[in-house]
């Protein structure tokens, strides 16, 4: 079963400390979110949880939790989205994105996300 890589796991953890604080429990055990398969989409990609109500239950019951994030692409690949999606206070799957029909980048995240240390940590 496939596992999360860091840089999802960062931007993960980026957007739930936004939202719920650095001492929301959730946070400890992102790693261990499973899912069956990346669904590609062209534009981006998509993976359902097979285990997010395995762990703590967040605050709130249904919610997206959405952040850009830079790219070392050029333009018009240099933004992508994520979005967390949360129902009925568990993590139930997390998706990638372009913006304006730009194709997703076949390479690994690690080679073109940037991480800002600050924001995501």
């Amino acid at each position: 079963m496939p596992r999360l890589s860091v840089p999802e796991l960062q931007v993960m953890r980026s957007m739930l400390i936004k939202e719920f604080g650095p001492t929301t429990p959730v946070l400890d055990q992102l790693a261990s979110l499973k899912f069956d398969a990346r669904r590609i989409t062209g534009t981006g990609y998509y993976v359902h949880f097979s285990n997010g109500e395995q762990l703590p239950c967040l605050d709130k019951l249904n919610t997206e939790l959405t952040d850009g994030v830079r790219t070392s692409l050029p333009a018009p690949a240099d933004l992508v989205g994520f979005t967390l999606f949360v129902r009925d206070g568990y993590l139930s799957s997390f998706e990638g994105y372009t913006f304006g029909d730009v194709k997703w980048p076949t390479e690994p995240m690690e080679d073109w996300l940037v991480i800002d240390a600050a924001a995501h940590s």
